[in-house]
This record gives structure tokens, C-alpha cells and sequence, in this order.
């Protein structure tokens, strides 16, 4: 199921002259924050102020699917925080300075947001996956060959050995 809307963040605090979040069943998954011609994606890491759409709580599954995307698309994700200090993933930057074609900029992001969910769909933990697919997303992400786990977001840590461990905040 990757059905999603796209809709006018409520959040206040935003530092964006635009603001938009990725939902799904009333649930936030990723917010879009920028301005025409340039966007960034991110993790959503709080409620809507109206309490009608809660942000994803399983915050494992989210970030490791953010980083897929990431790594797939080869943008280098990035862990960031925001002005309440909770980390989230800093997936790419959308820019569509160089399109005139709205529709075909409009299906690029879809493409871009269904991957996503595509991947967080598919998500199984590390132990019902196998760790072959853990490892090639560890060696993706690690920048050194010293072993060290590689931290992913929100106290989720990926060891070499594919395993992933929620250390907390």
C-alpha cells in the first residue's frame, strides 16, 4: 500500500517559508520544507498542532527506510536536528529550478515519495530480514573500514554485522 497525500503543514516553529507534510492514514511520515524551486525531505519528527495527524511512531522502521531511500538515490542522508533538538534524517533536496514541466516534476516526486513507502513497507526487522541486506546498508553508509556501528537517527544504531539497536536518545 503506497497510497499518500501530501498536505499543508499546521507545525508551528518551522523555519520555511513552505511547509507540507507526507501522510498516511493520519499518520506523518516526512515533512517537505522550502520554497519553489527547492525543497528538503526529512523524517517527521513531531505531531500536527491539531492533533489530527500523529507523526510515525516507529521510529525504526521509518529512519531505516529514509536511509534506503537516501542510499538508493545516492543523496548521502544526513542526521540533523531541529529547534527542539529531535534528530530526523535529511533524506535529499528536491529542486526543480531546471524543469518548466510541473507534471513531470509532480511525477518525480511521487516516484520519489511511493519509493519511500515501498521501502518502509517492506520493511521486516533485522532478524526476519537476514543480514546480508543489513550489511550491504551498513557498508553503504559506514565511512571507514574500523567496524564502528554506524548511527543512523533517533538512537537507532546499524552494526557491521547488520544488526540494529534502538540505544535511545
Amino acid at each position: 500500500m503506497t497510497s499518500f497525500e501530501i498536505l499543508t503543514s499546521n507545525k508551528a516553529g518551522l523555519n520555511s517559508r513552505e511547509s507540507y507534510i507526507v501522510v498516511r492514514n493520519r499518520v506523518s511520515f516526512l515533512r517537505i520544507l522550502g520554497a519553489n524551486p527547492q525543497w528538503e525531505l526529512m523524517t517527521a519528527t513531531a505531531s500536527e498542532d491539531n492533533g489530527r495527524i500523529k507523526v510515525c511512531n516507529n521510529r525504526p522502521r521509518l529512519v531505516q527506510a529514509a536511509w534506503r531511500l537516501g542510499v538508493e538515490i545516492e543523496t548521502r542522508p544526513e542526521v540533523k536536528s531541529d529547534w527542539k533538538d529531535r534528530e530526523y534524517v535529511s533524506i535529499c533536496v528536491i529542486n526543480t529550478s531546471n524543469h518548466t514541466d510541473v507534471d513531470a516534476d509532480r511525477k518525480e516526486i511521487d516516484a520519489l515519495l511511493s519509493r519511500f513507502f515501498e521501502l518502509y513497507d517492506g520493511y521486516q526487522s533485522a532478524e526476519m530480514r537476514g543480514t546480508d541486506e543489513m550489511r550491504e546498508l551498513y557498508d553503504a553508509l559506514s565511512i571507514d573500514d574500523d567496524g564502528g556501528d554506524v548511527y543512523l537517527s533517533d538512537g537507532v544504531w546499524l552494526s557491521n554485522d547488520g544488526s540494529m539497536h534502538d540505544r535511545g536518545r
